[in-house]
């Protein structure tokens, strides 16, 4: 009798466990579906490769992880909301990590998250309309249809099944711990943004609230040398621009004929770089103590408060739409000036401001009757898309450009760049031209946060970090315009051929401004005889000048 009870019950265990199995393996064929949608895509129109492989794998772990929760509720209409929502979330996440790595050969990383966490509605509405083509609304559609379908023939399946949560939660946190430690998670986009939405919170925090902290910690500050008058100085923060797009710099086409013309009255440094190739990570080195050798240093002080503290006024004018008030970091930075200005506060569905609004704005604040001032310009520069960055009166090159890349779109994006640089070249000029109108002692500094690469060397445009490891996207424009009275006062150590990375410009800044201070170190300016060249190291481990075989 107890046989008989004992095989029963081992009976409706089987049967109970076939049930389960077979529901959950009529469930898992839909969001096998789904994978298998963008496989095809990727094998159409991306080269396959070990990480894609590896993707496959997580996403398929994925969709497990995701399945377990339903065995945990007994509500079925709880368990029916939860399945919809989870399969449309997990459609929505395929669709984003395929696009992306069709557009950058790569998947997501932390770099690229942050990007997205510090963009705004206008930049994001821009990047869509520059790189979304023919195949991403291919794929879009498809797994719209491929969603829409399975999501009907998910309804009609029945959700009785009996409540296992203990097994399921083990089976679930077993594939998180085989993701973690295989090194799998790294593909899982929704991990990839938490841990990323965590880092930037922290990261943000570090940084301090340096609208309320507008003096910093520095010690031992004075002048270098006593400068009596009127004193002035702009500093103009390009965006995304190359130097090897700038006629000044040996471009074949005239980019730059305004800065041409005034040449002889520039110092063009021809060996400078960036430390990294987005906005971020780039100028919370390139205005702060932060450098590739101590980037923690970042928290320890800018260069505004460095200003503030020896007793200039600063002011902070961005053409760059802010998130909100020190919502992004480079914003964070700019409202520790003594007046900051953001003048791009339109929305996304109007057309985004030109540059030439921060000279207009630089006139208003030159008029201040302060005795020593500096003014940061944060450009829009040459920032994708590049077709918005100029006015249609600079929309000077039509022709075909010198290209390997043979096609109409290319062209286009080459000849808007080019207009976006020849747009630019006016408003350096601009700048150059009233602080020279003021005839005091001032000197005006021109770089980018960092290059672009524009079908130069590969069959692309743009400046993604994990994708993009050619020389243009580190390459940047350097130009310093100091006036006569300047000259008088100061002679500085001209080299223009000195090998320089901009995360030391803090220093270099500081010794413009005649500035010492404990923290001020002259052997990383590149205007001090005592500068001492250093390994630049790009890309976390890359010996730029090694890598790219720079052979000066």
């Amino acid at each position: 009798m107890w046989f008989l009870y004992l095989k029963t019950m081992l009976l409706v265990k089987a049967i109970r466990c076939k049930q389960v199995m077979s529901k959950f393996f009529k469930i898992f064929s839909k969001y096998l579906l789904l994978i298998l949608v963008a496989i095809l895509f990727e094998c159409v129109f991306s080269k396959l490769a070990l990480s894609l492989v590896l993707n496959l794998v997580e996403n398929i772990l994925f969709a497990i992880v995701l399945i377990c929760p339903l065995y945990c509720f007994g509500n079925n209409k709880l368990k029916s909301y939860y399945l919809n929502v989870s399969f449309v979330v997990f459609s929505v996440f395929l669709f984003v990590e395929t696009a992306f790595y069709y557009l950058f050969k790569t998947i997501f990383t932390e770099s690229a998250i942050f990007v997205a966490f510090d963009t705004n509605s206008e930049e994001t509405k821009e990047f869509i309309g520059f790189y979304f083509d023919t195949p991403i609304i291919v794929l879009g559609i498809s797994l719209l249809v491929v969603t829409l379908f399975l999501l009907t023939k998910l309804n009609k399946l029945s959700l009785q099944f009996p409540r296992i949560a203990t097994k399921m939660s083990l089976l679930a946190f077993g594939i998180i711990i085989l993701l973690k430690f295989s090194g799998l998670i790294i593909y899982n986009l929704p991990f990839m943004i938490a841990r990323s939405a965590v880092g930037y919170h922290i990261e943000s925090s570090k940084l301090g609230d340096y609208a309320k902290d507008k003096m910093g910690s520095f010690t031992n500050v004075e002048r270098s040398i006593k400068i009596y008058g009127e004193e002035i100085y702009v500093v103009i923060v390009g965006e995304s621009t190359a130097r090897s797009h700038l006629g000044i710099y040996g471009y074949y086409r005239n980019t730059t004929p305004l800065l041409d013309a005034m040449k002889d009255e520039l110092t063009i440094y021809n060996k400078v770089i960036s430390p990294d190739t987005y906005t971020i990570a780039s100028l919370t080195k390139v205005l702060t103590l932060g450098n590739y050798e101590n980037p923690d240093a970042k928290y320890n002080g800018s260069i505004i408060q460095l200003l503030n503290q020896a007793g200039f006024k600063t002011y902070w004018i961005s053409a760059q739409k802010p998130l909100g008030a020190n919502d992004s970091y480079v914003t964070k930075i700019g409202m520790g000036a003594s007046e900051s200005y953001f003048l791009n506060i339109k929305n996304a569905k109007e057309k985004t401001l030109y540059d030439e609004v921060l000279v207009k704005k630089m006139h208003e604040v030159l008029q201040d009757k302060n005795d020593k001032k500096v003014v940061f310009l944060h450009t829009l520069g040459t920032h994708m898309n590049y077709k918005y960055r100029y006015p249609e009166h600079y929309n000077v090159f039509k022709d075909i450009p010198r290209s390997k890349f043979k096609k109409d779109v290319i062209y286009s994006q080459i000849n808007a760049y080019d207009n976006a640089v020849r747009y630019t070249d006016y408003i350096v000029k601009s700048v150059i031209e009233s602080v020279k109108s003021k005839n005091v002692t001032s000197a005006v500094l021109y770089f980018s946060d960092h290059g672009e690469e524009v079908y130069d060397d590969i069959e692309f445009s743009g400046h993604f970090r994990d994708m993009v490891r050619t020389k243009n996207v580190y390459e940047i424009p350097f130009v310093l315009w100091q006036s006569e009275k300047y000259k008088q006062n100061r002679n500085l150590f001209s080299n223009q051929d000195r090998k320089y990375m901009s995360d030391d410009l803090f220093h270099s800044m500081a010794d413009l401004f005649c500035i010492k201070a404990k923290d001020v170190d002259s052997s990383r300016s590149i205007f001090s005889e005592h500068l001492r060249e250093r390994t630049r190291i790009v890309f976390d481990t890359l010996d730029y000048d090694a890598y790219f075989k720079t052979g000066d």
